[in-house]
């Protein structure tokens, strides 16, 4: 992720994701969390990186999404992109990401 000031008012949070598995990816989704400076969840927004339309991720390609938020006053928020979702293109299972379990299938 990079967060870029536009101005005074304004940053784009830029959110790039390189498929590093072995498989193509078909569909991929998560939530950007926006928190202030003592890791207070401030805004959550919904980001899909591929959709199951679009061309498939495939291994070593990455996706990038922007978002846009209003700069706050006071100390800098940061932000941190989760996954939700995930699905293997030729796969009907959808898994999400958890970073001590690895991939758990939830439909």
């Amino acid at each position: 992720m990079t967060p870029r000031y536009v101005d005074e008012k304004r940053i784009v949070v830029n959110v790039q994701l390189t498929n590093l598995t072995n498989k193509p990816l078909d569909y991929l989704e998560g939530f950007l969390l926006e928190r202030n400076s003592s890791r207070k969840l401030l805004d959550e927004k919904r980001v899909i990186l591929t959709a199951g339309y679009e061309a498939s991720l495939e291994t070593g390609f990455a996706s990038t999404r922007s978002v846009s938020y209003a700069v706050g006053k006071g100390k800098p928020n940061t932000y941190e992109f989760v996954i939700s979702k995930l699905k293997f293109f030729g796969e009907s299972k959808i898994f999400t990401w958890h970073p001590k379990a690895g991939y758990i299938r939830i439909e």
